[in-house]
């Protein structure tokens, strides 16, 4: 199957693009396809996006569909994932 994922703030500049599309098996969790991309780009991109143990980060906030998702979730064919860091400030 194929979703495309779309980065958001600060993780856009990490990956070095807006969006990509992604292979997967079909039925792959929402944390299958991180780890994907964890090895699929450089390691500063995979420290923003996984933990030490290989986790999502907690501050990314994901979506599919504009609903809020964790990684726990199934993607379907042609899903488009939304990743999220949040910005502070004032």
């Amino acid at each position: 199957m194929q979703v495309v994922v779309e980065y958001l703030a600060q993780i856009k500049r990490a990956a070095g693009t807006p969006r990509e599309m992604v292979e997967l098996p079909s039925a792959s969790t929402l944390g299958q396809l991180l780890a994907m991309l964890g090895d699929r780009h450089d390691a500063a991109f995979r420290d923003m996006l996984l933990d030490s143990q290989g986790k999502p980060r907690r501050m990314l906030l994901f979506f599919v569909a504009e609903q809020s998702v964790d990684a726990s979730h199934t993607l379907k064919d042609g899903d488009v994932v939304s990743i999220l860091a949040p910005m502070a400030g004032g």
